[in-house]
């Protein structure tokens, strides 16, 4: 099973650089709650060395429940899509970043 780098995780790692865990874990909810308000509101985020987090319009469309193939209609939504850095993609095929 593959592991989970949970806000927790990221409240830890901030712990490491000198600040209360408290803090820390404030700090962690305060930068995910920053990033969810900037995507909700159509802005991109970008991260230098790991990507760009962006919404997207999805179109309507028409699908079909496999159960029994009859149509089911699929309204517009936004998505949140991720393109991951060069540097990200080359680290994780283990080659060098430069």
């Amino acid at each position: 099973m593959k592991e989970k780098f949970t806000r927790a995780d990221l409240a830890k790692t901030i712990t490491g650089a000198g600040i209360e865990r408290f803090k820390a874990a404030g700090l962690a909810l305060a930068i995910v709650r920053a990033m969810a308000d900037a995507l909700a509101s159509g802005e991109t985020i970008e991260l230098r060395g790991l990507g760009t987090f962006e919404t997207r319009e999805r179109k309507a469309r028409t699908a079909h429940n496999p159960r029994n193939m009859a149509p089911v209609n699929v309204p517009a939504r936004k998505v949140v899509a991720f393109r991951p850095a060069v540097s990200l993609k080359k680290a994780l095929n283990g080659k060098e970043s430069r």
